[in-house]
């Protein structure tokens, strides 16, 4: 995706465009595509929670969702059945240019507002499968998988989008590929080992970060990366620490929670004092469940934590919570977590739209203003 931000387009409007990857103007378009294709994927498995919390989200935005509870099924269709609600044949849908497969999905956008049903749903997501944008062909194959079977085409989609250089692309499809084969190889490369510790007899009430799932052999949280580097520059105060918490990145609540015994040891080996702490995703599980170790936290900043009761900090070891997000999370939509997260002790900070790795970049922190976010 560019570096601008995603907005909201009523799907209506946005399936009357052909996104591509290439092309700056459409990325809005692709993001509120696949939106609405997640959307639809929840309606199709019953995830009442994340509708309602959905429909509330862009009750004042211009993203109308159609009432996708009408699409529940509760058993999966074959492919030729999956197809037959469109005008064209599964073979026509490879070959056709993607103007005209465009075209066939907006007229079942149309219906699925008109009279949902589950027939129009899985019709969608067959089209949505030869979109020339990656994002909208993963969304679609998180659906298609739902609705039919997973199946040759939609695993190499979900391959091919777990490598993209795009961050969203990648993680969304890390996100769909790991429920359906948690041990597949383009996801175990990404985990890692991490470094051995190493004790440092310094105390210091100084900043830390940490990465997210499958995220380890990223930059950005290290030093000399983008947020990293923004972070020591623009809060001199925080006194960076000249190191960063690496865990394996597996998706596993079991490694989550070694991870969090394994951080309880580095911050003491690090001789840190109550650090404020930086955390992506479920990098935030792990120092949620750090506290819960005995781990204390002067400000702990969460960047698009998936909302699960169960992990949870322990507020009693916590000073201040600060929860910075996008609405409408595209990754967090498939991780079926939440998306609101309240405590007397959570601030809130929710700008942005539908873009997961947002919430760690410098360009996202500067245009809402979060450098000063404990002021």
């Amino acid at each position: 995706m560019s570096d601008q931000p995603l907005e909201p387009i009523d799907p209506r409007d946005a399936f009357t465009v052909t996104p591509r990857l290439d092309s700056e103007s459409t990325q809005s378009v692709a993001a509120s595509q696949a939106a609405l294709l997640l959307a639809t994927r929840a309606g199709v498995l019953g995830q009442e929670a994340e509708l309602a919390e959905l429909e509330a989200e862009v009750a004042a935005a211009p993203f109308d969702l159609p009432e996708l509870r009408a699409v529940q099924r509760s058993h999966r269709i074959t492919v030729s059945e999956a197809v037959a609600p469109l005008a064209m044949s599964k073979t026509e849908l490879a070959v056709e240019p993607p103007p005209i497969v465009q075209d066939e999905m907006a007229r079942k956008v149309h219906d699925l507002y008109q009279k949902p049903s589950f027939e129009d749903a899985a019709a969608l997501f067959e089209a949505g499968l030869h979109s020339p944008h990656p994002l909208v062909a993963v969304a679609a194959a998180a659906g298609a998988r739902e609705t039919t079977r997973l199946r040759p085409e939609i695993r190499v989609i979900l391959e091919e989008g777990a490598g993209s250089d795009d961050p969203l692309v990648a993680e969304l499809a890390q996100a769909v590929l790991k429920e359906i084969q948690p041990k597949n190889s383009h996801l175990q490369e990404r985990v890692v080992k991490p470094p051995r510790p190493r004790k440092r007899r310094r105390a210091s009430r100084t900043a830390a970060l940490t990465h997210g799932t499958w995220a380890a052999q990223q930059a950005w949280y290290k030093p000399a990366g983008d947020f990293y580097t923004a972070l020591k520059s623009n809060r001199p105060d925080l006194d960076v620490h000249d190191e960063s918490f690496t865990w394996p990145g597996n998706y596993s609540d079991g490694v989550r929670r070694v991870a969090a015994r394994a951080l309880k040891q580095w911050v003491g080996d690090q001789g840190l004092d109550t650090p404020d702490f930086f955390a992506h995703s479920h990098g935030g599980t792990v120092a949620n469940l750090a506290t819960k170790e005995g781990v204390e936290f002067d400000k702990l900043v969460l960047l698009a934590w998936p909302v699960h009761d169960q992990w949870r900090p322990d507020f009693g070891r916590v000073g201040q919570v600060h929860d910075i997000r996008v609405k409408f999370d595209l990754v967090i939509l498939v991780d079926r977590g939440g998306q609101r997260f309240s405590h007397p002790q959570v601030i809130e900070h929710r700008n942005g739209w539908f873009d997961h790795a947002a919430p760690h970049a410098p360009a996202y922190w500067n245009a809402h203003g979060l450098w000063d976010f404990d002021s």
